[in-house]
Parts: C-alpha cells; structure tokens; sequence
C-alpha cells in the first residue's frame, strides 16, 4: 500500500537534512516525500531545493508566509495521494524500519484504523534526555488500549501519543474536517479523541521515533508561560468532543462512574459529563466547562425535573457548589486549595490510586498529610507522588516524609530551583516523588506523612528566582565558555610544546646518528689498533727469538776463540804477528 510522508520544516536548519534522512532511509519504499517549508527564515528551503535536486521524485511545497499550522490539511487535501498518511517533523528522526512495522500492522489487523509508535526524547545534540523529572522523560512509552480506554485516558491523564510516529489511513485522517481549526497546542490532541471516538488505534511498543526536545522549551509545546495559558484554553474548548458522545453505552464504557448520573430510562450526556467534570480534583478548566453543561441542564425545565427526582439535583446544589472553588483565580490571598498524595504499585501513578484533601491557602501554612493504606494481596508500594497544590506557582519545603516511620528522601520534579530552603515551583502543578527503598517497602497496615511548609510566591519573588536562575545560567555558560576557552588555550600550548619536542626529537637523533658513526669509527680504530699490538707482539717475540739466536752464536764464537788460542796455531801465529812486528820497526 502506498503512503504519502509528510514533513514540516520551520527554522529547523541544524536539524533537517538529519530528518530528510530518516524518511530516504527507509526500508519500506512504496511512498510519496512531500516537504512543506511554513516559510522559515533560515536556510531550511535552501537544504530543502538541494534534497530535491538530488531527488526529483520529491514534492517541495513553500510557502510564502508562516500559515502557523494548517499546512498538513493543504497537502493531503491537494498533494497526497498515498492509502497512508505518515507525518513528520523536521527536528524529529524516524528510525529506518518505522514505516515497514506500521504497514504490516494495518495489513495484518484491518480493525486498527492508525498505528502510532514509542518514541525516545532527545536533545538538540541527538543524546538521550536524561532528566527523569521532565515532562517529556516517560511520556511517549504507552501500552495499548482500547478506544475506549483511550478515551478515558485522554480526559484524565491528557495525551501521550506521539505525533510524528503516526501512520492512518487516509479517507479516516480526512473525517472531521482534518485538524480543528485555531488550535495551536493540542490540535494533534483534539483529532485523537475524534479518531478514537470512532475507530481502533494501536501503539507499536518499538521506540521508532527519536522526538527532539530543544533547550529553553522551544518546542511547540515547550512548558512557556504563554503555551501553558493557550493549553489550558485550548483543553478547555476540546472538552467538547465528549459532549458529542451520545450513545448511553459508549459513554458509561468510557465512564464507567456515570452510571450514578443516568437511568435505564433516562441519559443526558450533557448532565452525565457535566457531573463529571465538576467532580472533586478536576482542573479548573474542566470544571468550568462542566458548570455550563450543568447550568444548561437546570435550563431545560424537562431535564430538570428528571435530574431532580431521580438525582436530587437543584438548582441549590448548583449554585452551592458554585461557591466552592475559585476557577478564576478571584482570590489571590486566600482560597481553597488541594494536596494529594498519589502510590504507584507498579503501574504509574493514576487518579484511582490517590488521596486528598482540601484547604485553604493563604499566604503561607504549615502542613501534615497523613494516610492510612491497607496493602492489597500481591501489590507492593513502588513509589510516591506528593503534589502540595494545584493550579498556583508556590515555595514548598518537605520537613518530613516517611512510610511506617522509615524516613524517605522525597525529590521535587519540576521545582525551578531552591531559595532560602524551599523549593520555588513555576509550573502550575508542583510534583515531589521518591521511589520506595527495597528495605523500607511496607506490608499489611501502612501509615504515610508527609509534612512541611508551603507558601505563595508574589510576583516580584518569582521575578527574582527566575532572574536569579538566569543569572546562574548565564554564570555557568561564561564558566563554560572560559574552561572551553582554557582548554583551548591549553590545547594550543600542549600543540606548541609538540612541535618543539618534535624540532629536539629531530635534533637529538642527528646527534644519536653522528654519535653512531664516531663510534663504528672508534671500534675500526681499536680493531687497528689491536691489529697493531698483535703484529708488533709478533715481531717482539721474533727479535726475541733472534737476539736469543745471536746470543747463542756469539757464544759459540767466543767458545770457539778460546779454543783456537789454546792451539798451536795460535801460538804460531802470534809468533808470525811478532816477527811481522819487527821487521816493521826496523
């Protein structure tokens, strides 16, 4: 079957041809590559232009100003003309049989209308994101559900599915209209509970999509101020799409709890997911979009009458409940408030296996949270989640956590930073957890408290931790920036002090090899020389032998003089000499 890959790119140079890549490598090759560029500013359609010039059967599609989402409705709508619809970003990596393991699913099992993946956070150096606090540590690792399940984990627990590791059949990515219109943060969010509402959807448990999380929280739905405020608006309008669920039995299936809001007779899906949504720890929000429900309710006199007697809900309970809870925020000094405490077993953490209570915030208190649990027969604590309150940037300090007395080092999740011994939270739902030890893990009756102190943070102390934790950034990034500066320098030194050892090292062996030489020339002189002393030990013993010799006949001689001058001869001759004698003289 034939897919259409659609990428978005937005000033994503530093990423894209990495992403491009992703798609060119993989191992299923029956699809159609259309780049859509939302008019970036960077380089982007540039590396883009060079893909498609290298690959012709690539769509490129520009636009000429930034259309700020909606561009994936004008592709599919106009371009694509896969079975398939794969969606892609251009920060985002797609490991290379993704697509392969999606269309065997969808082949294999016809009742799975879309197939999404598991995917690993990373940052934008490519390395795994290692923050376990952060909000995109565990989120995109799911097990399946039904659609039903689905459903209800979207209301409760919000999204989790990862928009770029999806593959759906075309004709269902087209029902309602593609995307909502004037969503920015959720609208991926928003077209799962559609698709949900009607149809199967499966998770591969294979972690196939690499989803990148820039620093500073510049993703889409990066934890900013201004996207956490369109978030809440935007989770507010999709409420809606549970309205429109009007079957007793899917919604009761989805809700298993409004059975109490409904007759065999009678089924307001307005009044049933209107008590919902106005139930104890709901967010504000929610329960606002639920008080219109109720009130619409209590305005229709035929419905009203119905959930009167057979709920006894009024028109006093309405307005009794109104005063309850400050959802605008109208009390800034004082209002009621939520601690709760949540026990995983195993499973995570989830609303069913939570504990809380209500009070009232001032501008600082003191608290003790206390719970008893009876363990269930093979459940085991795992780990504990503390959210002090709800809603409110705040200070807290944990001065005591334990579990039957056995004292636990309780972490914060996503406190900014610490001041003056208390951990300052910006984010609107302040989180402590602590796994539990082996040798602290409870059985049968267990007690936990947690205890300490919370207080508000005015404008002008959030101001200052957040400067402050800028300036400590900016510290920590100048401190970076010297020892990178340092190590270069050392580098160049080191560098320096190489290529002068180098000059000695060349040095020292010419005077090693001219060293060598006057050594052979001294061992030929010796050899010489001893050649010398044997030749002229030799000629020693020969003239010694020779003086012997004279010696020998000079004693002969003289041996044989002596015996002539004892002859006769001798005597005559030395008569001769004397007559000879004489007649000289005269």
């Amino acid at each position: 079957m034939k897919i259409t890959v659609v990428l978005t790119s937005y000033n994503h140079e530093k990423f894209l041809a990495q992403s491009i890549e992703s798609v060119l490598g993989q191992t299923y090759k029956d699809f159609e590559f259309i780049i859509v560029d939302d008019c970036s500013q960077d380089s982007s359609w540039d590396i883009i232009c060079r893909y498609k010039e290298k690959y012709p059967q690539i769509v490129t599609v520009h636009h000429s100003y930034n259309w700020h989402g909606g561009s994936v409705d004008d592709i599919v709508k106009n371009y694509a003309t896969g079975d398939y619809i794969a969606l892609h970003h251009s920060d985002d990596i797609w490991e290379p049989d993704k697509l392969q393991k999606q269309v065997n699913v969808l082949e294999e099992h016809p009742e799975y209308s879309v197939v999404f993946t598991n995917a690993v956070a990373i940052d934008d150096n490519g390395e795994p994101y290692h923050d376990e606090n952060g909000f995109y540590y565990r989120l995109f690792s799911v097990q399946n559900k039904t659609r039903f399940q689905w459903l209800n984990h979207f209301f409760y627990q919000g999204n989790c599915l990862c928009h770029p590791s999806i593959l759906v059949r075309k004709d269902v990515y087209e029902e309602d209209d593609f995307f909502r219109k004037g969503l920015q943060q959720i609208p991926d969010y928003v077209k799962w509970i559609q698709i949900c509402k009607r149809h199967e959807i499966y998770v591969l448990p294979d972690s196939l999509v690499k989803f990148r999380i820039h620093n500073e929280g510049k993703n889409t739905s990066g934890m900013r101020a201004d996207t956490q405020i369109r978030s809440t608006v935007e989770l507010y309008l999709m409420l809606q799409e549970y309205v429109e669920i009007q079957d007793r039995e899917e919604f009761l299936t989805i809700f298993p709890q409004a059975q109490e809001y409904c007759t065999k007779e009678f089924f307001s899906a307005e009044y049933a997911f209107g008590r919902i949504c106005t139930e104890e720890g709901m967010p504000p929000y929610t329960r606002l979009f639920g008080i219109q429900l109720l009130y619409k309710v209590l305005n229709d006199p035929a419905q009203a009458e119905v959930i009167r007697t057979e709920f006894g809900y009024t028109h006093q309970f309405f307005k009794k409940e109104n005063g309850k809870y400050d959802i605008f925020g109208i009390l800034p000094k004082s209002f009621e408030q939520r601690r709760t405490i949540y026990i995983d077993y195993g499973d995570g953490y989830d609303s069913e296996n939570s504990f809380s209570e209500s009070f009232t915030l001032g501008q600082n208190e003191t608290y003790e949270m206390k719970i008893q649990l009876t363990a269930e027969e093979g459940k085991v604590i795992r780990g504990i989640r503390f959210d002090p309150a709800e809603g409110v940037m705040l200070a807290c300090k944990i001065e005591r956590a334990a579990v039957n007395n056995d004292v636990l080092e309780i972490q914060p999740q996503n406190a900014l930073c610490s001041r003056d011994g208390m951990d300052v939270f910006v984010d609107l739902d302040p989180r402590y957890s602590v796994e539990i030890p082996a040798e602290v893990k409870a059985e049968g009756e267990t007690e936990i408290i947690i205890s300490g102190e919370i207080k508000r943070i005015t404008d002008d102390e959030l101001d200052q931790a957040v400067m402050s934790e800028m300036y400590k950034k900016r510290d920590m990034i100048y401190m970076y920036q010297g020892k990178v500066q340092a190590a270069e320098d050392e580098k160049w030194q080191l560098v320096a002090e190489r290529e002068q050892l180098a000059v000695e090292k060349e040095q020292l062996t010419g005077e090693k090899l001219q060293l060598t030489a006057e050594k052979e020339q001294l061992i030929m002189e010796k050899e010489q020389l001893t050649g010398d002393k044997i030749q002229l030990m030799a000629d020693k013993e020969q003239l010694e032998n020779y003086s012997a010799g004279l010696e020998k006949n000079n004693a002969e001689l003289t041996a044989a003089l002596e015996r002539i001058r004892s002859t006769r001869m001798y005597r005559l001759y030395a008569k001769v000499k004397g007559i000879k004698e004489k007649l000289w003289r005269k």
